[in-house]
């Protein structure tokens, strides 16, 4: 009976377990099914199930296709009957709003972000479907998006010049997924990516999107505790030729490996108002090294009014190969390490003012294999600290007998 009675809690010990993953619920708004709108559902797993059929009906799949891949729609008027949130031009889009915790998981649910639906094209330029929301119910400190996988975007067919856009809203959002919070697709034009007012906990932003567009990444608390060792709470790359646009503000970014690197050759980025603290830094052979703000490429960077504290790393890093003007001004920073300029970039292509730097070791950069020289200006206040003597302005009572009063 002891046997039987262990094995039982044992059982519902990893029920528990099973249940905990997802306590929440989903609600779809842009999709009709069974005659109406906003349907709710406890995974995106039972939404997936039910709503890849209804995504599939809307094809003319005569010619024995799915209507799952790049069919043409039966017509405008079948796209509108399923599809609720349709703009002037045709782009639907789809909103997912979160209430408790809810897994997203592509593992055994291809291309899940569209139900199923591969390609963004369902009239050539006529109707898409290229717009995707994430969005807490009640807010980021009551709902929770785990992100397991990486989110397959559609494809787009080629010249339709079409805009991909993907963006999450009042959120805590971690998971496991290996490469963080990652929207990708080798087959489309353009993407707009947005995070604002979330957590993100133990999770990096990451793109790789070889395209341009925007990226807006602003109001969010970002902590790296559970992070990978060597992760870049924001890490953007992309396209060597298509303009993007990048804008970091307002976030608070600490106990991540490194803070954020820009790698993208035509970015015109803005790094402005955050507070980025705490980081560990990555540890190789004796020598911890990172930084705070990496530019890895770019065209025109801006980095301004940011509070930098840590105690690993460098402020800032310029990579070799960086070519861009930037333009760093009226931040505070504190840190062992100001600039490592592993790149050289030429003075003239920096311009630097109303800083205030409180750095330890003046003139010296933190690398892999140890500190080197590092002779490049940023200009504004130096926070010296000197040894300073206070006098009290009364005597302190003695405490032994001929004891001076304490200074």
């Amino acid at each position: 009976m002891l046997a039987t009675i262990l094995a039982l809690v044992m059982a519902l010990g990893l029920c528990s377990v099973s249940w905990a993953e997802d306590t929440g619920k989903i609600v779809v708004h842009g999709i009709k099914y069974n005659d109406k709108d906003d349907s709710e559902f406890a995974t995106f797993k039972a939404a997936y199930d039910a709503l890849k059929p209804v995504v599939a009906s809307v094809c003319d799949t005569n010619g024995g296709a799915d209507g799952l891949g790049q069919e043409s729609a039966k017509s405008a008027e079948a796209f509108k009957s399923v599809f609720t949130d349709v703009d002037s031009k045709g782009n639907a889009t789809i909103t997912y709003k979160i209430s408790g915790n809810v897994t997203y998981d592509e593992t055994s649910c291809a291309n899940l972000l569209t139900m199923g639906r591969k390609s963004s094209h369902y009239l050539t330029n006529e109707r898409h479907l290229i717009n995707f929301k994430f969005v807490g119910a009640i807010g980021r400190d009551s709902d929770t998006l785990t992100v397991n996988s990486e989110m397959t975007l559609p494809y787009e067919w080629w010249s339709e010049k079409t805009t991909t856009s993907i963006s999450f809203e009042n959120l805590t959002i971690t998971g496991s997924a290996p490469n963080g919070l990652r929207p990708t697709q080798a087959f489309f034009e353009g993407i707009n990516f947005k995070v604002d007012n979330c957590k993100l906990e133990g999770i990096k932003i990451y793109n790789c999107s070889n395209v341009g567009g925007s990226y807006t990444i602003t109001n969010n608390i970002f902590d790296g505790t559970n992070a990978p060792q060597d992760a870049y709470a924001i890490h953007l790359q992309g396209n060597e030729t298509a303009p993007l646009t990048i804008n970091i503000s307002n976030n608070i970014i600490s106990n991540y490996a490194r803070g954020i690197n820009i790698d993208q050759k035509t970015a015109e980025a803005t790094i402005k108002n955050n507070t980025i603290k705490d980081l560990c830094g990555i540890t190789k052979e004796g020598n911890t090294y990172g930084s705070a703000i990496q530019l890895t490429q770019g065209t025109s960077i801006t980095v301004t009014d940011n509070t930098i504290s840590t105690e690993n790393v460098n402020a800032l890093h310029f990579y070799k190969g960086l070519e861009a003007d930037v333009t760093i001004s009226n931040n505070n920073i504190k840190a062992p390490y100001l600039l490592w300029n592993e790149a050289n970039l030429d003075q003239s292509k920096i311009t630097s003012s109303g800083n205030t730097l409180d750095i330890a070791n003046r003139d010296k950069a933190m690398t892999k294999t140890g500190a080197i020289d590092s002779t490049t200006t940023i200009n504004g206040t130096v926070v010296e600290h000197p040894i300073v003597i206070i006098t009290p302005t009364e005597d302190t009572p003695k405490t032994e007998p001929e004891k001076n009063p304490t200074t």
